[in-house]
């Protein structure tokens, strides 16, 4: 069996990186920033038997003054 729990830390550092590539593609005249909250940004599986698909949706919203946009996300 195998337990996933993704760590907040491996959330912002995706997040980090993401609104960096955002800021990057916005160019110098753009205003004000995106800013994601995440809610819940842990998830324990639990045990589940390998190779098993599963599968959870992390909400994240956009409190800011800008565009968010999510290019990818990856596990940890």
């Amino acid at each position: 069996m195998i337990r996933r729990k993704i760590p907040l830390a491996v959330c912002l550092a995706a997040l980090m990186v993401l609104l960096g590539a955002n800021a990057a593609l916005a160019g110098p005249d753009a205003t004000g920033k995106p800013s994601p909250v995440v809610e819940h940004p842990q998830h324990d599986f639990g045990s589940v038997y390998a190779g098993t698909d599963i599968t959870h949706t992390f909400n994240i919203e956009n409190t800011g003054d800008a565009s968010l946009h999510l290019e990818s996300v990856r596990s940890g």
